[in-house]
């Protein structure tokens, strides 16, 4: 699948307390993909690095590779060190939720531009109208991290971790659980994903996903009316309503950059393809397609075998759990329900 991961953290509410670590990709229908999941007391930079060593065995470091999270050092520490050749951006959302903060300014953080020009227009009147915060960003970040337009590498469509979020939020009970039953119940949420995703794919009937088939159908309709013009073998000028685009068939690039962003054709390829009969699915990612869906879940999440199953030749480290504190006050909550109260749910 396209090669960005998001990662983050979120707190544990058991008894030890903790920080679960999440790794995740979308997949071709813009669903979230679970990569990896990791126990930790704190986040910090050893023990972000520590799960990115391990994801490392799983998601390879390469020039392609976009990692998303928000601006927490530790990670940034962590990622600049394991993964030296990916590019780390961060998340848009959790950037204006520190602007909010600590700009006391809202909005104007919109980083969703394509093309430079655009963006640049659009800072320098956010610049103009809010210099703090302006001033804030210019401190803490750059923005080959904050805006597509900027970004060196494919980061597509993916501009915050909400997905990683949105995972998080599905495991608010599940947090309160023992860590031995939270894993349990984690490999039980990622199989019961995967199959579901798994018949949704096998079903389809199309070429490209249901989603992406949706946006081709919008551009579509974008793209009737537009007028055409040839400048050279599978170059050409798409003009509407006072405004044009030089699109390559060829190399696959068209000016508004929405086509090399996003790997899915712009309604001026759409335009294009129609007059230089080429068709439409074959100029679109790969990555998109129903068969790569279907291939993303052909795998299958089982759980951990019984004890007795597992091999003699292992050695357990002995592993005690953490010294607390007994905090004060009343505990808020009397017991933690049971794994079968949680199947009941």
């Amino acid at each position: 699948m396209r090669k960005v991961v998001s990662i983050d953290g979120t707190w544990l509410k058991g008894k030890y307390n903790g920080v679960l670590l999440v790794a995740s990709a979308q997949d071709e229908n813009y669903h979230q993909y679970h990569l990896a999941w990791g126990i930790v007391d704190v986040e910090c930079t050893s023990s972000w690095s520590w799960f990115l060593t391990k994801l490392l065995k799983v998601v390879p470091d390469e020039d392609e590779l976009v990692i998303i999270s928000d601006m927490h050092q530790g990670i940034i520490n962590a990622v600049s060190t394991v993964y030296r050749n990916a590019h780390h951006g961060h998340c848009t959302w959790h950037l204006s939720q520190n602007m909010k903060t600590r700009c006391k300014k809202k909005g104007a953080t919109k980083m969703f531009f394509y093309k430079r020009n655009e963006f640049d227009i659009a800072y320098n009147e956010f610049r103009n109208r809010y210099p703090e915060a302006a001033q804030y960003l210019d401190e803490r970040d750059s923005l080959d991290r904050l805006t597509r337009a900027y970004c060196p590498k494919t980061r597509y469509n993916i501009m915050m971790t909400n997905g990683v979020e949105s995972i998080n939020a599905r495991l608010l009970e599940e947090r309160k659980l023992p860590i031995i039953a939270l894993l349990d119940s984690l490999q039980k949420l990622a199989s019961s994903w995967f199959a579901r995703y798994r018949h949704a794919s096998i079903a389809s009937n199309t070429n490209l996903t249901p989603t992406i088939e949706g946006i081709l159908r919008s551009m579509f309709t974008d793209a009737q009316g537009m007028q055409v013009f040839e400048l050279r073998r599978l170059e050409f000028d798409v003009r509407s309503r006072g405004h044009s685009a030089i699109m390559d068939l060829e190399s696959k690039r068209c000016t508004c950059r929405v086509f090399d962003i996003d790997r899915i054709p712009c309604a001026h390829a759409i335009a294009a393809s129609w007059l230089a009969k080429i068709d439409l699915y074959e100029m679109c990612s790969e990555y998109y397609s129903t068969m790569s869906w279907c291939m993303a879940y052909s795998e299958t999440v089982y759980p951990v075998p019984e004890e007795n199953e597992w091999p003699s030749n292992i050695n357990f480290p002995l592993v005690l759990p953490p010294l607390l504190e007994k905090g004060v006050g009343r505990r808020k909550q009397n017991r933690i329900p049971s794994i079968g109260e949680f199947s009941k749910r």
